[in-house]
């Protein structure tokens, strides 16, 4: 008949559904396993290249098309993976991901116009990327303003393709002339811009100028001249005076030698903006004209720095390496009064913390002199520390210095000379730095291993982070630390790499921890900033005891007790050859788009494709993505509630339904599956938790007639809410992954954990919200439960009585810690926020809660038996992004 057929096409209709639910299950399931895999392909990749980068193998050009070419692939796969998990929900990341992959495909081909913007930018506004157009040591010293305690001059930069605008309509020949270049007119506005913001409310000032060439044959930079642009009163003429240039070489050519110019704007110009524009445009286009005679037509890149130059109290170079005959090797800082004209004072100090000092120089001054402070040079109260009252500095700014040029040398990755100045308004301020070229002695193999032999080895092992040698005393640095009170130059010792500890590393010589990934935030900014790093070294904290003195050789992992001056000469020697390198330099450049992970927050507003400026950026982003729409992919398809689930027998007053797809339960297991067999290692970890008897131990408030009125509203959201699913409290599961959904009572639990042998991949992310009591005291137990999650180093974030918290790139102990934590948290804290009238409460319930459990953070979790777990990720290829599941659903159906 014709209802049996219809009945029977609608039993049917429901198997199918069923079938259809399942298959887009193991999709979604498959998709984001991809991710995870391929993100840590990716991040391996980068490890490489950056162990690359700080010298733990040599490379080649070879070995960069390789890189590059690999790790596009991949991250085009997981952007491919994450829209097929979303629905096509962030296709703008294509456009992202080709943008970037357009400019490494160029650094590769040499082109460096992917990398130009605004012809003429402020320093401020300058980072690593920008190298090619603006050269290493702006770079440097724009890097610099980063780094607390240190005081940076304020200026801005005519960028290669600045220079190459304006000296486009003489139609002089340079290397390369792109069709969409810079106009005159952009570029002589950007520098009227940047003299405007220069002299803010001033009419004139002096402001100095300093020509370099960008990566001569021999040379990473080379300076070209330095010349001061000096006003009249009214600020209506400005003169060029040059101090310094290669002008007298190029005499012999048949040059004319550089005359002194004055430009005059017009009169309706009350400011020296104008004036100034002139000059620095005279300055760049005589130049280049004399470079174009003087060698043969090509001027290669220049690009031109300009700052603020008022007349300094004191003025000097700082340089790291000093090889005087018959005197140690060292640090010297020159120092000299403003009026004092080649006479100064100078000073030798050792090159490691805490940078003492050895010899220094003292220009004597006529009876009666006076400093600018007023001092008499021969007051008996000295002012400088030296305990006589004629030297022009003291030793506290010889040490700020030597801790700043120290600094420099690493990011430079050379020896170098740091220029400086000291005002009354702005204490010591870096005005610019160069390369030095260095002749370094040989060092014997046999003297480097006579020392060795006789040093004592405090620790040797952990993972190489950042290559290379430095010294100085041990400090131990917790989250806690404020960086201003880390000593410049000592050596940083900590428990687990922390992206807390960035600052940190920005004043440290080295740093030391005994957790810790080679791919995490901190071993990125290690390398970004040539630090030598060692994580993964067990027990660090109880072998190196602050206040030794240590000889870290981040190349072995080996720490040695007091300091080794032969290995440290040795480790320069080896530092000193790696950037002027063409392939050191590319590589740089590519890591620039390739490690930075510019997107840390997902609340912030630009958390999205748009921002992605890094591949890293681009895979942070799609795992962010990804595990959100795991962590509500239950809400967000009602349809799942149709798929047939185990309720398991727990013991306890709580129903949770559990799906396996793949290994996350014992094969061939009861209907309704007790504890004894999960195979899920992070399910297993949490039901620790949950069953602990102390999380259920004591009784919940009663409830008032207040808390059940105010809790009306969320009551019939509920009841708004899918049918299929409402009161289901479900865990899909594999052998490492689990996504835990949980209504208990009227409060709200997400918990998605991927716990393998592979803790770069690894992570715990918890979302709680709801409550039965008044919107104050839900606020109060999110925040109690805000406050448990910061103990175990969870970024967590609170808006209202909504709790959200992740947790990874941490060690392995940990992440088990917290998720056995997690479970007597939930049931510890179901019903709590009826009991809370006041903050005492809640710290009184904190206080129960961390002396019960919190003491067992960090203790050993062991291991779930996995037998005969399927191996998913040799079964995972990541050259194929379809979405056909490579694992069966084994509990559904059962």
């Amino acid at each position: 008949m014709w209802w049996q057929r219809l009945i029977g096409r609608k039993a049917t209709n429901r198997r199918d559904t069923a079938e259809i639910n399942i298959w887009r299950l193991q999709s979604l399931f498959n998709n984001f396993r991809r991710i995870l895999f391929l993100n840590n392909a990716v991040l391996e990749d980068m490890a490489r290249m950056e162990q690359a980068l700080g010298g733990e193998y040599i490379f080649d050009r070879a070995f960069l098309e390789t890189s590059v070419r690999t790790l596009s692939s991949r991250v085009h796969h997981v952007t491919y993976n994450l829209n097929a998990l979303t629905g096509n929900g962030n296709i703008s990341l294509y456009d992202r991901y080709q943008d970037i992959r357009t400019i490494l495909d160029d650094i590769l081909a040499g082109n460096v116009r992917a990398l130009a913007g605004a012809p003429v930018l402020p320093l401020s506004a300058v980072g690593w990327e920008l190298e090619p157009l603006v050269g290493i040591n702006l770079v440097c010293l724009a890097e610099l303003r980063h780094h607390p305690g240190s005081r940076v001059v304020e200026g801005f930069i005519v960028t290669a393709e600045g220079v190459r605008a304006l000296i486009a309509p003489a139609r002089l020949p340079i290397e390369t002339e792109p069709d969409d270049i810079s106009t005159v007119g952009e570029v002589l506005a950007g520098i009227a811009e940047q003299f405007t913001v220069l002299l803010g409310n001033r009419k004139s000032m002096r402001f100095s100028v300093v020509a370099t060439r960008l990566e001569g044959e021999e040379e990473m930079v080379k300076e070209l001249g330095r010349f001061v642009l000096v006003p009249n009163e009214s600020g209506t003429e400005v003169e060029i005076v040059p101090e310094t240039s290669i002008f007298g070489e190029l005499k012999k050519t048949g040059s004319q030698p550089w005359r002194k110019a004055i430009a005059t704007p017009p009169a309706e110009d009350s400011s020296s903006v104008s004036a100034c524009v002139l000059c620095l445009e005279e300055i760049i286009r005589t130049l280049c004209a004399r470079l174009k005679e003087a060698e043969g037509g090509v001027i290669g890149q220049l690009a031109f720095f300009v700052r603020r130059a008022p007349p300094a109290i004191i003025s000097g170079i700082v340089r790291t390496r000093t090889m005087t005959p018959g005197s140690p090797e060292g640090l010297s800082v020159t120092a000299k009064l403003h009026d004092a004209g080649d006479v100064g004072d100078t000073f030798l100090l050792h090159r490691t913390y805490p940078f003492d000092l050895m010899q220094s120089a003292i220009t004597p001054h006529p009876a009666g002199y006076r400093f600018p402070d007023g001092h008499l040079a021969t007051h008996e109260e000295s002012t400088s520390g030296f305990m006589r009252g004629s030297a022009v500095v003291d030793g506290k700014i010889l040490k700020r210095l030597a801790e700043t040029a120290m600094t420099l040398e690493r990011m430079m990755g050379s020896p170098v000379a740091v220029r400086w100045e000291y005002r009354k308004d702005d204490d010591c301020c870096i005005t610019g730095l160069s390369p030095m070229p260095v002749v370094l002695e040989e060092i014997s193999a046999e003297d480097l291993a006579r020392e060795q032999e006789g040093a004592e080895i405090l620790c040797r092992t952990g993972h190489i982070v950042q290559s290379g040698i430095a010294a100085g005393r041990v400090v131990h640095v917790t989250d806690e630390m404020r960086p201003a009170d880390f000593p410049a130059g000592a050596v940083a010792v900590a428990r687990a790499a922390s992206p807390q500890l960035t600052p940190v590393l920005q004043r440290a010589a080295a740093i030391i921890t005994e957790y810790g990934t080679t791919t995490g935030h901190l071993a990125t900014v290690a390398r970004e900033l040539r630090l030598p790093a060692i994580f993964g070294v067990a027990g660090a904290m109880t072998l190196l005891l602050p206040g030794t003195e240590v000889t870290v050789d981040a190349s072995s992992t080996t720490v040695y007790h007091g300091i080794l001056e032969t290995l440290l000469r040795h480790g320069a020697r080896e530092m000193d050859l790696t950037p002027a390198d063409p392939e050191y330099r590319t590589l740089r450049r590519l890591l620039r788009f390739i490690m930075p992970l510019n997107l840390i927050d997902p609340e912030a507003p630009n958390f999205s494709p748009g921002g992605c400026r890094t591949f890293h950026d681009i895979i942070h982003f799609c795992h962010e993505k990804a595990v959100d729409e795991l962590a509500h992919f239950q809400e967000r398809r009602p349809g799942l509630g149709t798929i047939r689930s185990r309720r398991m027998n727990l013991g306890v007053p709580m129903d949770i339904r559990v799906l396996d797809i793949g290994g996350g339960m014992a094969k061939g297991g009861a209907a309704a599956p007790e504890p004894g067999e999960v195979r899920s290692t992070p399910l297993a970890v949490f039901l620790e938790g949950l069953l602990d008897p102390k999380a259920w131990a004591t009784e919940m408030p009663a409830l008032g007639f207040r808390d059940i009125i105010s809790s009306v509203p969320r009551s019939m959201g509920m009841l708004s809410g899918p049918l299929d699913s409402l009161g289901e409290n479900l865990a899909i599961v594999s052998h490492d992954y689990m996504n835990l959904s949980l209504r208990l009572g009227y409060h709200f639990s997400v918990i998605d954990a991927h716990l393998g042998v592979d803790d770069s991949r690894d992570y715990v992310y918890f979302r709680f919200a709801g409550g039965l009591a008044d919107p104050e005291r839900r606020a109060r137990r999110a925040g109690f439960i805000r406050d448990v999650l910061a103990a175990m180093e969870f970024k967590v974030s609170v808006k209202g009585d909504l709790v959200i918290g992740r947790l990874k790139f941490v060690d392995t102990t940990a992440l088990r810690s917290a998720l056995l934590i997690l479970g007597a948290l939930t049931a510890f804290s179901r019903q709590r926020d009826t009991g809370l009238y006041s903050d005492a409460d809640t710290k009184i319930l904190y206080t129960i809660f961390a002396d019960t459990f919190l003491a067992d953070y960090h203790r050993t979790v062991f291991p779930i038996n996995q037998e005969h777990s399927p191996d998913l990720d040799a079964l995972e290829d990541p050259g194929v992004a379809d979405s056909a599941s490579p694992f069966p659903i084994i509990g559904a159906g059962q």
